[in-house]
């Protein structure tokens, strides 16, 4: 089969080298509009049960991925100033772009073919082959493309989602709840997005240094 995958994402990055492990006589590119190096989120959790999808899809991902993982069993829900711990409860997290990196390095090792900065423009000549596959996230173009067909919505509601970094630790995951005057406000944080601000924090001081 020849297959074109527009999105180099998790999740177009997986089901390219899944299926070429499954046929390595599949043709398969990948294209990405974004460097290999770029990313937007900052972490990726997994639960044991996603885990064992993933060490049954294809072992050799699944060592790459847990070797770089920070791992919790508790879940800390702070209510009105009092925190209860719940046990029991494990979770796994890596950044993300570390995850991109072993997809992209095992989707090349089996022979993907990967193609970044590359906006997929010419769809006639992208659906030129048996499969498209349409990975490429909230501003998808293909699923603009073939709106008639899909028929997305979009709405907007008045909750704010926002990413923040610190360098303050957490013991887990912990969730917090909190209200006031203008409404209700929920965080959640991990030992892991502590982690991965400390990090951008050296390397910013890394080059400003150079």
């Amino acid at each position: 089969m020849n297959i074109n995958i527009i999105g180099a994402g998790p999740a177009g990055l997986y089901f390219g080298l899944l299926m070429k492990k499954q046929n390595p006589g599949h043709q398969i590119v990948i294209l990405e509009r974004n460097a290999p190096n770029a990313t937007f989120g900052w972490g990726v959790v997994f639960s044991d049960k996603t885990l064992s999808y993933l060490r049954d899809a294809d072992p050799q991902t699944y060592i790459e991925i847990i070797s770089n993982f920070e791992t919790w069993d508790n879940v800390d829900i702070v209510h009105r100033d009092e925190k209860i711990t719940v046990r029991g409860n494990k979770f796994s997290g890596i950044s993300r772009l570390k995850l991109l990196r072993i997809l992209q390095h095992r989707c090349t090792e089996l022979g993907v073919e990967l193609q970044f900065q590359t906006e997929a423009v010419d769809f006639d000549s992208l659906t030129k082959c048996d499969l498209l596959i349409g990975a490429d996230g909230v501003n998808s173009g293909v699923r603009a493309r073939y709106s008639d067909t899909f028929k997305p919505a979009l709405s907007f509601r008045s909750n704010k989602y926002i990413w923040y970094g610190t360098r303050r630790l957490f013991d887990g995951l912990t969730l917090t709840f909190r209200e006031n005057a203008d409404g209700v406000f929920a965080a959640e944080a991990d030992e892991m997005a502590a982690a991965v601000a400390e990090t951008r924090r050296r390397l910013s001081v890394g080059a400003a240094r150079r």
